[in-house]
């Protein structure tokens, strides 16, 4: 669930990009990478870390060129390793090439493998090397056509922005899953990851890539072409579970009025439940609870002092990481919690051991009951599409009951969303088609390679 930008023909392009990386940090933090054309010549900067630790004034300074693509990634494919951050950059028969993708690609395993009995000898352990291999061995009379020819042969998830001199491309899969935006600022055009991106750099939204489509920005004109055909539009729900900023527009509504519908939604299917008030795990839960409290007509109450200077728990690479950061993000506020009983909203819960500390601060701290109420419902199965939700041995949900994940986190009460209310919040009744594998367990493509090393059968769900 990594994060793209990207400007065409505009003199101050590596600074809109840092603007652009700066406010989708919250899609990935473990690397991040800008690549400008600078007269046909592609200057790249990338590291280890955020935005803003990678990108000094004179790093940017040495990133001239009048587009740019950039890119913060996180982590499901390859491991955490500078080889692995982006944009990659290839030496092409069509000149040089720059790819910064946002997606999981669920068959590279074997065109990987393909590749190699070739003669390609890869860099990297990410599967986005493999579009690059690919654009070498079955080339077109141009680079768009050379996407054409390749796109097709990718299966999974992928939202792609490609750089070369004097052209920008970016593409999406023919389900939709990844997002990818295009804007509009002066003459120069945008492609982002999310639309709050392209506002914060200063430009307007022009639409949604279409799935399956290919929009070609060169000589100030964009063109755009089918490489494949349109699938059901499946774009994942996560974005407004967990991934976009609240600013930012998915299925035709704001990710804070989804958020905030979903509370209001809980707290229907919560109707009885008795507490004092309702608070959220911070930031994403945040919403949800004022949605919550307004329908119940529950006091919402900040019961967390949340610490913005630490990273996202649930994007950290590693579980230990994960727990670290939850440990030092949260801290309790005593005077409101002591006594109470709290309805707590958290966005979702995977293997449990960030709610049970959690559950268990607050207990600390002297609430009376804690009632845990979970914005999405049980995740049941892996995502192969970009989310690095783990194993089904490690999935909570898969190894236990509710009653049984309720004593482990150690609240009193547990309490999931429905699907059917989480679908019907997250998009206008035209536009609610998404991916919800990880609820159900039925995948949308092939994910045979992936699901094998997962111990799920060949073909799982489909």
């Amino acid at each position: 669930m990594c994060g793209i930008f990207a400007i065409s023909d505009n003199k101050d392009a590596s600074r809109l990009a840092y603007v652009g990386l700066f406010t989708l940090q919250h899609r990935g933090q473990e690397s991040a990478g800008i690549v400008t054309d600078d007269n046909g010549l592609l200057r790249h900067s990338l590291g280890m870390g955020l935005v803003s630790e990678i990108f000094t004034k004179d790093a940017l300074e040495t990133l001239k060129g009048r587009s740019a693509i950039g890119h913060v990634r996180y982590s499901t494919t390859g491991s955490s390793h500078i080889k692995n951050a982006q944009p990659l950059v290839l030496d092409s028969y069509l000149g040089q090439v720059a790819v910064a993708h946002n997606g999981n690609l669920t068959n590279s395993d074997g065109l990987k493998e393909q590749l190699q009995k070739g003669g390609a000898i890869f860099q990297s352990t990410s599967d986005t090397e493999v579009i690059l291999h690919l654009m070498a061995k079955h080339r077109g009379s141009s680079l768009s056509d050379t996407l054409a020819k390749n796109l097709p042969k990718l299966e999974g998830s992928y939202a792609f922005a490609f750089l070369a001199p004097g052209k920008l491309i970016g593409a999406r899969d023919p389900h939709g899953f990844r997002p990818l935006v295009l804007g509009k600022l002066g003459k120069s055009f945008m492609l982002a990851s999310e639309t709050c991106a392209i506002e914060v750099a200063g430009g307007k939204v022009v639409r949604e890539i279409a799935p399956g489509e290919m929009v070609t920005i060169e000589g100030g004109k964009a063109s755009f072409r089918r490489f494949a055909p349109a699938k059901d539009f499946t774009r994942c729900i996560f974005e407004q579970v967990y991934f976009a900023r609240p600013d930012s527009v998915v299925a035709g509504r704001t990710v804070q009025t989804s958020r905030y519908e979903i509370g209001a939604l809980l707290a229907r299917e919560m109707q009885g439940v008795k507490a004092d008030i309702v608070s959220g795990v911070p930031d994403s839960g945040t919403v949800y609870a004022l949605g919550f409290s307004d329908e119940s007509g529950l006091p919402f109450q900040t019961v967390f002092m949340r610490n913005h200077y630490t990273g996202r728990s649930f994007i950290q690479p590693d579980q230990r990481l994960r727990e670290f950061t939850a440990h030092l993000k949260l801290a309790p506020i005593r005077d409101v919690i002591q006594g109470k009983t709290i309805i707590l909203i958290d966005d979702s819960l995977v293997r449990g051991t960030t709610s049970r500390k959690i559950v268990k601060s607050l207990k600390k701290a002297g609430a009376r009951k804690i009632i845990m109420a979970i914005a999405s419902p049980a995740i049941i199965s892996p995502c192969f599409y970009g989310i690095d939700t783990p194993s089904k041995k490690e999935l909570i949900a898969c190894n236990l009951t509710v009653e049984k994940i309720r004593r482990f986190i150690g609240a009193d009460e547990l309490h999931y969303l429905s699907l059917e209310s989480l679908v019907s919040a997250c998009g206008d009744k035209k536009d609610r088609n998404f991916c919800v594998s990880c609820f159900t367990g039925k995948y949308n493509t092939r994910v045979d390679a992936v699901a094998k090393a997962y111990g799920l059968p060949a073909k799982a769900g489909l």
